[in-house]
């Protein structure tokens, strides 16, 4: 028999050229209505203007309600084509997010990102500034230079009085926007390494969470924990660069107000035209600088959609995998680039197994492996038949760190849409205690309700068994629960064992859960497997002749071989703390 992958991975060349997607009708109805908007106030303005002085000099019988009433409807006119230009904008932005995210995922198909820094929140961020291009940069960018286009166009045909100050402002603008732009583009960059610093960072230390307790806390807090200063700091510079390109723009504005008011000779103060110049050169800033936030904008735009053409990936192959019928064995095994031991198991095609082992020592790679989430080397066998690299199809992995999607209890416990009954997200729910998120259209995650590090544990594990995996591997599935949430959980496993492998690897076990057989990994590499009988009533568990029971609310039985090596490992693990200078606390 043999494993071959059930679908071609996508191939990267035939990837979407732009994650952007197609432009939308509401996109450009959202531009024309901003184009509107913006026609309309420097409509009003000249208006006023005009209107301000031609009633200081109109003669007896002067009609001043038409400009009165023209002006009421250019402000109507505003007003309307503003509201209505956000709301078609956002309902653009919401449908476009949509569209990159989906188009990131068929990049991602079968493939794994290889940068640590690459999480959800990174990928959520660069889909969100290429969706909102339109709203955030186009449209704002837009309206100015038709604005400013049609200022210099009427100024010209109305024969303005001091119309060469229209073109200093135009220009001034063009020279301000340019330079913020390029000024911009470093900056982001800038800031735009420091977050991917600090992932990297935090990626890092909170995969080595189960150390933190043999180092000494700091009176800032924990030991060498990652800071966000930099990147802060990076993202102030941003914002500084806006608020210094908008007020050179304004001292120039008002450079320019003075010289107009300086250079105007007696008979310009009856003329009703020439109030026009100063008026539209000291409302410039007002719809002038969200250039300077969009040119911003822009740049991370262009950053983000660099970076999101640019993703490295590793290429898993989906293979077409079937339940073990015999057994799973691995054979001088271990995950590609891991510098471990080699490990050789045989798991029962039903049961459960546990792996034990200090800390780095591997378990979370080797569950990744046996699924084919990461490359390995050695041998993978399935009833005997060795398998190739790649993902083996309902082998379901549930992380040490599992992700929360931002949306419903729903989308999280279906994210792909099969069509799970509600019926059956209750009951699992109600399984692993969350019965108190019975609300399956509650919002979770960022911008709704926060869950504790257990309940986001117990929802993967409670997305894993309704996707009725045939093999199912747990990776640290009781930390941070409180003893009656570890037994609940326990039993879960204990229940999805009588049908199908379930592989746990853990720190420690608690006395509920009921393995067939526990691995433990040592700092030599070398292992050891311990065997148990199971028994499905009180939780108790029928001891083999060579076992000692331990009297723990936490651990389970250790043999005494595996209390021997556990103990050499704790000496040993005491010993390279010392010299590396770790603390308990």
């Amino acid at each position: 028999m043999k494993y071959l992958p059930s679908k071609a991975a996508p191939d990267s060349s035939k990837a979407p050229s732009s994650l952007t997607g197609q432009t939308s009708m509401a996109a450009y109805g959202a531009l024309g209505l901003a184009l509107l908007h913006g026609i309309a106030g420097l409509s009003i303005l000249i208006i006023s203007s005009w209107f301000i002085a031609i009633s200081a000099i109109a003669p007896l019988g002067f009609n001043y309600v038409i400009p009165a009433v023209v002006i009421r409807g250019l402000a109507l006119l505003r007003i309307a084509s503003g509201y209505t230009t956000m709301w078609l904008g956002h309902n653009d932005l919401l449908t476009r997010i949509a569209k990159a995210r989906l188009a990131v995922f068929e990049q991602l198909a079968s493939k794994r990102l290889e940068s640590k820094a690459w999480t959800v929140e990174a990928l959520a961020n660069h889909t969100e500034q290429l969706a909102s291009a339109f709203i955030a940069w186009v449209s704002p960018l837009a309206s100015v230079a038709l604005l400013m286009t049609g200022l210099l166009f009427t100024g010209y045909l109305m024969n303005v009085p001091g119309y060469g100050f229209f073109i200093a402002l135009a220009m001034l603008w063009l020279v301000m926007s340019v330079i913020t732009t390029l000024c911009g583009l470093k900056t982001v960059a800038k800031t735009a390494q420091e977050e991917l610093e600090f992932r990297h960072q935090s990626a890092t230390f909170f995969q080595a969470s189960s150390l933190w307790h043999l180092k000494s806390k700091t009176s800032k807090g924990l030991f060498n924990a990652p800071s966000t200063q930099q990147a802060q700091d990076a993202q102030l510079k941003e914002q500084a660069l806006v608020s210094r390109a908008m007020w050179l723009f304004q001292g120039g504005v008002f450079s320019l107000v003075v010289l107009v008011v300086v250079s105007a000779n007696s008979a310009a103060y009856f003329v009703p035209l020439a109030l026009i110049t100063p008026m539209v050169l000291l409302a410039a800033p007002d719809w002038a600088n969200a250039t300077f936030s969009s040119v911003v904008k822009f740049a991370k735009w262009q950053h983000s959609k660099a970076e999101l053409q640019a993703m490295h990936t590793q290429s898993l192959p989906l293979l077409n995998a079937h339940k073990p019928r015999v057994s799973l064995s691995l054979k001088d095994f271990i995950a590609q680039d891991r510098n471990l031991p080699t490990v050789n198991m045989q798991f029962e095609a039903t049961g459960l197994s546990v792996l034990k082992g200090y800390s780095g020592c591997g378990k979370s790679s080797i569950l990744q492996a046996i699924c084919g989430l990461i490359p390995f080397e050695g041998r993978r066998s399935i009833d005997n038949v060795a398998t190739v690299q790649g993902m083996l199809e309902k082998w379901i992995y549930v992380e040490q760190q599992p992700i929360i999607l931002a949306g419903t209890i729903k989308l999280n416990l279906d994210p792909a849409a099969t069509g799970i009954s509600e019926e059956s997200m209750h009951e699992v729910l109600a399984r692993v205690g969350l019965q108190h998120l019975s609300a399956l259209t509650e919002w979770v995650g960022k911008g709704g309700r926060a869950l504790s590090g257990g309940e986001s544990k117990r929802l993967a594990l409670a997305r894993a068994l309704l996707a009725k995996p045939d093999v199912l591997l747990i990776d640290e599935p009781f930390e941070g629960l409180d003893s009656e949430a570890q037994q609940r959980v326990a039993e879960v496993i204990n229940e999805s064992a009588l049908s199908g492998l379930v592989i746990v690897a853990t720190h420690f076990v608690p006395v509920a859960l009921q393995p067939n057989a526990a691995f433990t990994l040592d700092e030599k590499g070398d292992q050891s497997k311990s065997h148990h009988s199971r028994q499905n009533h009180s939780h108790q568990y029928t001891y083999g002749d060579d076992e000692l029971p331990i009297t723990s609310s936490v651990y389970s039985t250790l043999t005494p071989n595996e209390q021997q090596q556990q103990a050499l490992a704790e000496l040993q693990r005491h010993e390279r703390n010392t010299v590396l200078g770790f603390k308990p606390r």
